[in-house]
């Protein structure tokens, strides 16, 4: 600690971050100045006295370097006035650092300098503290960029201003047609004049429309980056005519893949998949075909990958399906490759990804416990065919305890209990569920099941829950008699009364008694 720290916090001041230190109450009532030399504490033998002396400063040893001096004794100036002692008063150093109220007099209301009202104890003048204006009508503030509720990219908000400074309100933005019509591809630019152009798409009439769209058309592939004028194009696309959409569409051909990377392209990239014809179609996946592997690992163009797979006919995403197939795994874990693979398995037959199938179930194990590959084997476990899931749950009932345990492949699990219990294909997987279920509780006489392993893990108790509301049948009987076993130990941990509240919720039982 500082010198002035240390007489601060000795002194009971109040002086915290953010608070300014206070002048003698002298001073505030305007007396003449304090002056140190009265009480002796400019000399350092004296300062040293008022270190050591267990009345002055609480007793604390010297601070260096006044701890190298003589002891109080040897001191000329050690003798105070009467009523005085070491520290009274004592002002900050180093420019008004720490705190400098004396200690007798003080009131409970002198915890700060500045009141509510703004008055300042340093030049009797007013402080005014003023806010920032929120924007006005047809402005928005620029700073951390993100997305609006409906998807659009937006500023962000205004970085944060520091306490107390004054922000002029600017005047609020105006635009009339008459003044934009000479420059609407200039305005389209702007954030005021974006705005001004979508109100206009909205309300006007045809003439209107039909000069904005003829004055950004020649320029429509390098707008779709801009970061205004990307939500005129994108406002073209819903209320533009049929054949100003289809000649936007052609226009937008042009450096697609760079667009479908960018981070406001791509927003301009999927709104064309989703107006245009099976022709524009066919052109944009001849076009992204020669980089989709870079798109699929772009942050923005896995979005445009996404949504050719939703929006275009399952034989025309061939392209993706082929350049998947030979990083079946690599994309599978990846953060966003996981999301293409994800979407692949809703909206494709099996058939057409026998490549990519057969290496998730190679990896499966794998896959299960990759922060991303496990939302990959439970879409597989979803979508995929019979015997896919028949080899995934033969997997996970290798190694159930691990499996359930761990963050990521417990979800698999919990998978596995649900397709096989009351999925598309539970009929079918009667015998593999029927394995998984025993894999769980153990052969019977088992000194430690598998499913006690699993009572007091983290994830594994989610499992035992699961394994509760999705048993049957014997089963049933066999589950329930291993619970009881361990009741006494299932009551002393909060997992556990999570697993008997299950238990009583699934089975009827009745609640316990409170004691």
């Amino acid at each position: 600690k500082t010198l002035s720290e240390s007489v601060s916090e000795n002194s009971g001041s109040p002086n915290k971050k953010g608070r300014k230190p206070r002048l003698p109450q002298g001073a505030q009532a305007g007396m003449p100045p304090w002056d140190p030399a009265a009480y002796a504490m400019m000399d350092p033998y004296a300062m040293a006295a008022a270190f050591q002396s267990p009345m002055g400063m609480g007793g604390c040893p010297g601070y260096p370097p006044f701890g190298m001096y003589p002891p109080p004794a040897m001191s000329p100036h050690a003798m105070y006035p009467p009523g005085m002692f070491p520290g009274m008063g004592m002002p900050g150093f180093f420019g008004g650092m720490g705190d400098s109220t004396p200690m007798m007099g003080r009131t409970k209301s002198s915890g700060n300098s500045r009141g509510k009202g703004g008055k300042s104890s340093f030049g009797g003048g007013e402080v005014t503290k003023t806010k920032s204006l929120p924007s006005e009508a047809g402005r928005t503030s620029r700073g951390k960029k993100g997305k609006n509720k409906d998807g659009t990219p937006n500023a962000g908000e205004s970085p944060g201003k520091s306490p107390g400074t004054a922000e002029s309100a600017a005047p609020e933005v105006v635009l009339l047609w008459e003044d934009v019509a000479p420059k609407l591809l200039q305005t389209s630019q702007e954030e005021a004049g974006s705005k001004f152009l979508q109100a206009t798409l909205d309300e006007e009439g045809a003439d209107k429309k039909a000069a904005i769209y003829e004055a950004v058309l020649p320029e429509a592939a390098r707008l779709a980056g801009d970061q205004w004028a990307n939500l005129v194009l994108r406002k073209l696309l819903d209320v533009g005519t049929a054949e100003q959409k289809k000649a936007l569409v052609a226009a937008l051909q042009t450096d697609l893949i760079k667009n479908a990377s960018d981070a406001h392209g791509c927003w301009v990239v999927q709104k064309v998949l989703e107006c245009a014809s099976k022709d524009a179609l066919t052109q944009m996946a001849a076009e992204l075909d020669k980089n989709v592997i870079g798109c699929i690992e772009s942050m923005h163009g896995n979005h445009v990958i996404q949504k050719c797979v939703e929006r275009m006919p399952p034989d025309s995403v061939g392209f993706i399906i082929k350049a998947v197939e030979g990083k079946t795994f690599i994309m599978a874990s990846h953060m966003y490759g996981c999301r293409v693979v994800q979407r692949l398995l809703e909206h494709c037959a099996p058939a057409q990804m026998v490549g990519m199938l057969d290496q998730i179930l190679e990896n499966a194990a794998r896959l299960a416990q990759d922060p991303y590959g496990n939302y990959v084997v439970q879409h597989t476990l979803q979508h995929g065919r019979k015997e896919d899931k028949k080899k995934i749950i033969e997997v996970i009932k290798g190694d159930i305890v691990q499996f359930a345990k761990n963050k990521c492949s417990s979800n698999v699990v919990d998978k596995c209990l649900e397709v096989s219990t009351i999925g598309e294909h539970a009929q079918a997987l009667e015998e593999e569920r029927a394995a998984l279920m025993q894999a769980v509780l153990g052969e019977p006489g088992c000194a430690i099941p598998p499913m006690q392993q699993m009572m007091d893990d983290r994830f594994g108790n989610y499992i035992v829950q699961r394994v509760i509301e999705h048993s049957r049948g014997a089963e049933r009987e066999q589950l329930l008699q291993q619970l009881r076993n361990a009741e006494p130990q299932l009551r002393g941990s909060v997992k556990g009364k999570r697993i008997l509240a299950t238990l009583q919720r699934e089975f009827g039982l009745p609640q316990p008694k409170a004691t």
